[in-house]
């Protein structure tokens, strides 16, 4: 069965092609049509009915039901080794907690403790935070590639928010407790994780796509469709770890 991907501008408009079940110059047709340029205009006009409606009226057709699944990315770092993953992608209460696991060496030992238990509240406030409890939330991830290896949000949860929390205050955590930036910067790589997830809405995963091609450079990341619940993506799900930075 075919997965949507967004790994570029070609993977995308081919991605759209097979969702629409259309050949690609029928979206290359949609991308250059004057109205569709100007609704773009403001994007998030481009997650609205009217625009899913006026795509199909172009296409003549309407995005297929039997695709359930996507691939979407995870921004995070990396010893460089793919055994990191080993225990797949984890959700944000277990992966923060093995993410300080691996890198315990790095923190002097008197202050190992504290930072797992500091590190332990902030998952629970930022999960309050989010009307959530701290084993539903996670794993995390964007629908396009260029939002999670190069746009600014990406590019800031290369190191898990509670783990950034430890030496620079936030609104659930009050720094201060042991700077690993330096540590973590020469010791681990930025890397995008590619993975298989499930799609609850076709329409709103269509309208990231179109969102992400009408967009200059593909900068705009419309929604994320991807919800974790706090379940690991199992190893066989990661399609690619793609070293980025």
């Amino acid at each position: 069965m075919f997965i949507p991907s967004c790994d570029n501008r070609e993977d995308a408009i081919r991605s759209l092609a097979e969702i629409y079940a259309v050949p690609t110059e029928e979206v290359d047709r949609v991308l250059r049509n004057p109205e569709v340029q100007q609704i773009a205009e403001v994007y998030s006009e481009i997650d609205t009915r009217g625009f899913h409606f006026f795509v199909c009226h172009l296409l003549k057709a309407s995005p297929r039901t039997d695709i359930t699944q996507a691939y979407y990315y995870h921004s995070t770092s990396y010893d460089g080794c793919t055994s990191w993953f080993d225990e797949g992608l984890l959700g944000s209460s277990q992966g923060v907690e093995r993410f300080l696991e691996k890198i315990t060496e790095w923190i002097p030992p008197e202050k190992q403790s504290l930072a797992k238990q500091v590190a332990r509240g902030i998952v629970k406030r930022r999960s309050e935070f989010e009307g959530s409890a701290p084993e539903m939330c996670g794993p995390y991830a964007w629908n396009t590639f260029t939002a999670a290896s190069s746009s600014s949000n990406g590019i800031r949860y290369r190191v898990p928010e509670a783990i950034q929390d430890l030496w620079s205050s936030s609104f659930c955590g009050g720094g201060g407790v042991v700077d690993l930036s330096e540590i973590i910067e020469e010791r681990l790589r930025p890397v995008v994780v590619k993975f298989k997830g499930g799609v609850s809405n076709i329409d709103d995963y269509s309208a990231t796509l179109w969102a992400y091609l009408l967009s200059d450079d593909g900068e705009c990341h419309l929604k994320h469709t991807f919800t974790g619940n706090g379940l690991a993506i199992p190893r066989e799900d990661i399609a690619d770890l793609i070293d980025v930075g």
